[in-house]
């Protein structure tokens, strides 16, 4: 008998991580979770407390300020969403295997197609469980891969195994101390030390079955079809165990996801059917307090915490007095804050990508002009560690000597 086939017999809990505005998102998870008769999702919710209906019916929540975290509020403030977010995973999974044999994280853009039990039975045999973000090598060189690692880590499972604690306290102090996004560093939230795992974790499961974790990083090797006995097939060989909607594009649900991937703008329709049964879910689970800004992006006294704070913040953090508040509008961070510029209004911040290359081409130019005349005036040789400086500059917690304290 399956676990998800007798409330007597469940012994494993599903989990997911969200803020408030990705939580329409977690909620299509929770609702596929319950056609497959699985239990509740746990959300953990990554944002300040406020007063809202929650759908208990189709979840159970927690929210991270309540879970009891040593010095929550500095990793709060050094990290922003993503980081945070995927910072605590395995903090959680290890509070989580507390009272429970297995654990399966998903990340809250997934959705379910078929049952979790072939999970669950090999969670019997293996004790961490991983995927590759894909297995068939890009016509791009893989550069991808390289850049934000080998697994993607909207999905792992692990059992209550002596080597499964000793894997995510080893993943957890990693996490707690560098999941910034910074890949420039070799750094790539959660998921680029996981790429190492293997080297230290000999019984470490990778996943080839093309059914679990399939999204638009991996389009060019999977391809979706109906499978005549029910739900969809992978290649005409792997049930479909969930999609992974990562960047989906709510405006365009036919294109899939705003990022590129093979075959995006001729489209793929093995994908239609999917992507718009997952767009209608999305839109019936909107509820108002998904609409709530995210509650850590500011101080006490509603000023906006920028990039640049939080990664200054990272900087001087060792010297910094124990148990300080890094949130109070009054305190030593806000004259941190102040003393080196750091302070911001209200407008939020958008970060740049490629899509903005074409708006901004006229930039592009005159700093090309700039970087022309630094040559020039440097030689190869010298530009060439210039260059290489301006890239270690690129992360403001490396510079502490950049800021008065």
């Amino acid at each position: 008998m399956s676990d998800s086939g007798n409330a007597e017999n469940i012994n494993y809990t599903v989990f997911t991580v969200c803020n408030l505005a990705y939580l329409p998102k977690a909620l299509v998870l929770a609702e596929s979770l319950a056609a497959f008769n699985h239990p509740k999702l746990k959300i953990f919710l990554f944002d300040k407390k406020v007063e809202g209906e929650l759908p208990h019916e189709l979840a159970e929540f927690e929210w991270v300020e309540d879970l009891g975290l040593t010095n929550f509020n500095q990793y709060a403030f050094k990290y922003d969403i993503t980081e945070l977010s995927t910072s605590l995973k395995p903090w959680l999974t290890l509070r989580l295997l507390e009272s429970t044999k297995k654990v399966i994280f998903l990340d809250p853009d997934t959705c379910l197609f078929s049952s979790l039990d072939p999970i669950l039975g090999l969670l019997e045999e293996k004790e961490i469980i991983l995927t590759p973000h894909y297995v068939t090598p890009h016509t791009d060189g893989d550069i991808g891969m390289m850049r934000f690692g080998s697994f993607n880590l909207g999905f792992f499972a692990v059992n209550s195994s002596l080597e499964s604690l000793r894997f995510l306290k080893w993943w957890n102090e990693r996490c707690l101390d560098l999941c910034y996004f910074e890949t420039q560093f070799g750094l790539s939230t959660d998921q680029k030390w996981v790429s190492i795992a293997p080297c230290f974790f000999p019984t470490l499961h990778i996943s080839f079955d093309l059914g679990y974790n399939v999204a638009f990083w991996n389009a060019h090797e999977r391809i979706i079809s109906v499978n005549p006995n029910g739900g969809y097939l992978v290649n005409n060989k792997y049930p479909l165990i969930f999609f992974h909607f990562s960047s989906f594009d709510e405006k365009n649900p036919n294109l899939l996801s705003k990022r590129a991937f093979a075959d995006r703008e001729s489209g793929r329709t093995d994908y239609t059917e999917l992507a718009n049964s997952y767009n209608n879910s999305l839109q019936r689970l909107k509820i108002k307090i998904s609409k709530t800004k995210y509650g850590f992006d500011f101080m006490s006294n509603g000023d906006y915490i920028s990039p640049t704070l939080r990664r200054a913040y990272a900087s001087v953090l060792s010297d910094l007095p124990l148990g300080h508040d890094p949130f109070d509008s009054n305190g030593i961070v806000a004259d941190f804050a102040k003393k080196n510029y750091l302070v911001s209004d209200k407008s939020g911040y958008q970060p740049s990508g490629f899509g903005d290359v074409e708006s901004n081409k006229r930039k592009f130019y005159l700093v090309n002009k700039l970087m022309k005349m630094a040559l020039y005036a440097l030689g190869p040789n010298r530009f060439m560690n210039f260059s290489r400086l301006l890239v270690y500059l690129s992360s403001f917690r490396l510079n502490r000597d950049m800021w008065k304290l």
